[in-house]
């Protein structure tokens, strides 16, 4: 290979980098609009509802081996698995467990996960 190419090829890698991180700003951005729409979302007027009895906090789903599949775990935090899954994506979200091509979160690392989030009372 020439210079040429070999610099061709570098500015390449650096494009496909900041395309990258252009995506994930981009995702981010998406997620934040989307999360400020299901605010506005919410009626403003009070209707009047049935008596409800107060929810239980939310506890893992019992499972004999300790680990939870991305359902389990949307499920518990009760968000979407599509969130769950961007976060693996990112690295960012309670750790997880790859056996094979299956993903499993120990259920000990999601609670522990969940109680170092800030704001969490």
């Amino acid at each position: 290979m020439d210079s040429n190419q070999t610099k061709i090829i570098e500015l390449l890698r650096e494009a496909h980098l900041t395309a990258i991180k252009e995506i994930e700003r981009l995702n981010f951005r998406i997620a934040e609009l989307e999360s400020r729409d299901r605010q506005k979302a919410q009626p403003l007027v009070k209707t009047p509802t049935v008596e409800k009895p107060a929810p239980n906090p939310p506890t893992a789903p019992k499972s004999e081996t300790g680990l939870l599949n991305e359902h389990e775990v949307a499920a518990f935090l009760n968000i979407s698995v599509a969130s769950v899954r961007r976060w693996r994506w990112l690295r960012k979200g309670p750790k997880f467990v790859k056996i094979g091509s299956a993903v499993r979160y120990r259920r000990r690392d999601v609670e522990a996960w969940l109680d170092s989030c800030s704001g969490m009372a």
